[in-house]
Order: C-alpha cells, then sequence, then structure tokens
C-alpha cells in the first residue's frame, strides 16, 4: 500500500493553461509530429540558447540519438559520472559503447579530473540543479534533465534535456536534444523516426506528441516562475539549517531541481521525516558505479577508478522536499521536521 504524504517529495505543477493548450490539440485532430512539436523545439532552443531543438520521446531517447549520430563506434568508451541514475548507463549500451564510469566531486558532479583521456566522449550531468564543471577537451554531451533554465547547456557540443513528470517543466514523458550544429540536428531528425524514406537504415521510433508538446510550451513559459520559488525554498531552508549537522548544497549557479543535504545518519533521518508525513529521499536510488560491482551492468562497463566520493554520496545524501506547488506552511513543516530531528 503506498503511503500518503503530507508534503510530497516532489509533484508536477500542471494548471488550466496547460490542460486548455492539450485539449486544443485533442480538439485538432493533428495528434503527431506537428505545429506544437515544431513550436516547443523552437522555444525551448532559445530558452536554453541553441540553434536548434530536436524533441524526442524522452531523455534517454535524446541521449541514444545523440551518441548515434555524433558516430560514437561500437566499443568506444563515454564517460559518465558514478553518481547517476541508470539513464546513462542504458543509453550508451543501447549505442554498443563502453560506459567509463567515472567518481564524482564534492558537489556530486562528474570530476573532470578522473576522466581516463581515452573517452574522448562524456556525458556531463548538472545534477541536482548545480552547474557541473565541464571537461575542457573531448566531446562533451550535457545533460540538462536537473538544470533546465539555469546558465546551464552551451557548454558542450550538445545538450539533451528530460521533461518526465517530476523535473523542471514535464510533458508527461519527452525529450530534446539541443545543438548549434546544423548537421548534427539534421542526422537527429532523421533517426527519430523511421518512416517514409527511401533508403533504409536502423532509426527509431522515438517521435514527441502534439499534446505533449503543447503542455511543454505552456511549462517553458512558466519555468522561470518554477525556478525562483524553488530558490525560494532552497533560502529557506539553507537559513534554517545553518547551524544542523548537515552538508548543505552551495547555491551558486543552483535552480535547485532537489535540495539535498548530507548526513551520517542518513537511514535514521529518512524515517523520521517520512514518520512524520515528510517525503524525503535517497536522490539517487542505485548509483552506476553499483551497477557494476554487484555485477547487473553491461559487460563492458567499466570502472575508471574506486569511486570512493559516489559512494560516500549514496551512504549519506538524503533529498528533502522542494517543488513550486509547495506553499509557506509545507516549507515550515520541512524545516520544523528536520529541524525537530536535531535539536
Amino acid at each position: 500500500m503506498r503511503t500518503t504524504y503530507l508534503i510530497q517529495h516532489s509533484a508536477p505543477q500542471i494548471g488550466a493553461e496547460e490542460e486548455d493548450a492539450v485539449l486544443s490539440v485533442l480538439r485538432s485532430g493533428r495528434l503527431a509530429q506537428g505545429p506544437e512539436v515544431a513550436g516547443f523545439e523552437a522555444e525551448c532552443a532559445a530558452r536554453v540558447g541553441r540553434r536548434y531543438g530536436i524533441a524526442v520521446s524522452s531523455g534517454t531517447a535524446a541521449l541514444h540519438l545523440t551518441l548515434h549520430a555524433l558516430g560514437v563506434a561500437r566499443g568506444q568508451e563515454v564517460a559518465i559520472p558514478a553518481y547517476a541514475c541508470a539513464s546513462l548507463m542504458t543509453a550508451t549500451t543501447l549505442n554498443g559503447n563502453v560506459a567509463c564510469v567515472c567518481d564524482v566531486g564534492s558537489d556530486f558532479n562528474l570530476d573532470p579530473g578522473g576522466v581516463p583521456p581515452r573517452a574522448r566522449f562524456v556525458i556531463a550531468p548538472h545534477l541536482f540543479g548545480k552547474t557541473a564543471p565541464i571537461l575542457p577537451r573531448g566531446t562533451v554531451i550535457e545533460d540538462i534533465a536537473q538544470s533546465i533554465g539555469g546558465i546551464s547547456g552551451r557548454a558542450g557540443v550538445v545538450a539533451v534535456a528530460s521533461f518526465y513528470a517530476t523535473k523542471l517543466i514535464t510533458t508527461g514523458e519527452g525529450g530534446m536534444v539541443l545543438t548549434d550544429d546544423s548537421d548534427l540536428a539534421a542526422r537527429i531528425r532523421d533517426l527519430r523516426d523511421y518512416d517514409n524514406r527511401d533508403d533504409f537504415v536502423p532509426r527509431f521510433s522515438y517521435k514527441m506528441t502534439e499534446m505533449q508538446a503543447a503542455m511543454g510550451r505552456v511549462q517553458l513559459r512558466r519555468l522561470p516562475e518554477f525556478i525562483a520559488r524553488r530558490r525560494e525554498i532552497a533560502e529557506r531552508y539553507l537559513q534554517a539549517f545553518a547551524e544542523l549537522p548537515l552538508g548543505l548544497p552551495d547555491p551558486l549557479d543552483h535552480v535547485f531541481f532537489r535540495f539535498v543535504v548530507t548526513t551520517g545518519a542518513r537511514a535514521a533521518f529518512l524515517r523520521r521525516l517520512n514518520s512524520e508525513g515528510v517525503e524525503a529521499k535517497r536522490p539517487v536510488y542505485n548509483p552506476a558505479h553499483r551497477y557494476v560491482r554487484q555485477g547487473v551492468a553491461p559487460g563492458t562497463a567499466r570502472l575508471a577508478g574506486d569511486c570512493r566520493r559516489a559512494e560516500r554520496a549514496h551512504a549519506m545524501t538524503v533529498s528533502l522536499p522542494i517543488h513550486p506547488g509547495m506553499t509557506d506552511a509545507d516549507v515550515e513543516t520541512v524545516v520544523d521536521s528536520v529541524r525537530g530531528y536535531f535539536i
């Protein structure tokens, strides 16, 4: 039986404008790959500061198509951070690449110093909304699934986004590839749809629907207010927890997709918050390096080092509720619960 929480960890923000946009598409009879998708692509590219956007069915699909279109050869190594979800390893595996799992820095993002020279391609997420350092060499794919709307997305050759239900903006499911390279954009557009072609090469059914794109266009317009509210909540948390024995996030260049703290008593801390109706979670369920150590990762995946900082993060991190739907009273409930555990 699913627990009902007083304060949800995360929640999509869907209003009347999103409902009207989706209903308009349903009434139009044009449900796939039409003007709403084209509009969402252009507006998302403009928001991130890129020339081209290509809408797809998920963030994982965006990564897969990007690796494929970049010509990353089968067996070639792609560096990914150890402290990340399974999506990055999934995309590299789908493309026949070797996931080179590298340790992270103190901000939980990929440590550029830990990427071996042989890994010429790098996927760099901006984890939890904190802008990551970008490796100054190789081909970098920025993953802005957790940071869209901030300053990220323009440092790599290409960026990918996700619009899953609880991301910064949502289309239910969905993703986007963003680039300034016209040839790369054309290749990805060609690869996302297999039909109506004179030639045959393997292509993928990775299209976004018109309903999703219509919702996404509304969400994109609301993104600045979403981020502003997240930063307000984060500032309250930072003030309230400053004297507690918790590791707190650095607010610089952060959009606070997640508010992640560290504690040596993670299990007890989580139990206490959840028992009081505050839904707190491990921010990464099973990090990439653990899949390798457990022997359940693809056989080609390998560790670039001991990943001790990623292991420490997995043992100590707690993600507290933060989303634009929280009221000031909700925020104070979280504050009281966290402070009550320590004081």
